[in-house]
């Protein structure tokens, strides 16, 4: 049986967010564990709610979620801990919006206007804790990369850090397979791959591995 998807709920009016709990309500594996208007929720007390999912509002009280959530990941990371997957949710389909999100340590964002089974969706979708789909499908979509010679050579530095395997998995990630692709074709164990994938994520100083997905198209890597 499979484990309830916990999810924490953040910011919006009372009657969003009531609308938001009732259509959860009707998925058979979702749980809201917390629900806020986020008024006086500091970062670091979201950061200790023990979600899986955390639908935040764009705006929040005196400032945007996506500096709230910029926030949770530097303090998880001075205090060594860490939390679940955030979708950012906002009232109308904006494909500038994901990216943002994206950039800022989310997932995803999520639309009123696109209605109350996209968030059901989007939430399952999110409660893969190695979830990357949201820039997958964004991809095609991004102008051509640019980047500094100052910064290619900062990631180039990092890079040459990684022993034989670790390169392969890396260009397994750049070549868009899967995490089961990848354990396959460089013959390590799936847990490898992301332990790999992660090593890359902390040696460019990211949070996420959609960042890191982001971080090697601006490099020109990706086999798009």
């Amino acid at each position: 049986m499979a484990a309830d998807i916990r999810v924490a709920l953040v910011g919006g009016s009372d009657a969003l967010r009531a609308s938001r709990r009732e259509i959860l309500s009707t998925a058979e594996h979702i749980k809201v564990i917390h629900d806020s208007d986020g008024f006086g929720l500091t970062p670091a007390e979201l950061v200790e709610v023990n979600f899986d999912v955390s639908v935040i509002e764009l705006r929040l009280e005196g400032q945007s979620a996506l500096e709230y959530i910029r926030t949770m990941f530097v303090l998880a990371k001075i205090a060594k801990q860490s939390f679940g997957r955030i979708l950012i949710a906002t009232q109308f389909s904006d494909e500038k919006l994901r990216l943002e999100a994206i950039q800022a340590g989310a997932v995803d964002a999520v639309f009123v206007s696109d209605g109350m089974q996209s968030l059901i969706a989007k939430i399952e979708l999110c409660a893969d804790e190695y979830a990357d789909y949201a820039m997958r499908e964004l991809l095609s979509t991004l102008p051509k990369p640019e980047l500094s010679q100052e910064e290619y050579q900062q990631v180039s530095v990092a890079l040459d850090t990684l022993d034989e395997k670790e390169a392969k998995v890396l260009r397994g990630f750049c070549e868009l397979k899967t995490d089961s692709q990848i354990s396959s074709a460089v013959h390590v164990p799936k847990l490898k791959v992301r332990q790999t994938l992660e090593k890359v994520q902390n040696l460019l100083l990211l949070d996420t591995r959609s960042q890191l997905l982001l971080k090697m198209f601006s490099l020109g890597a990706l086999a798009l």
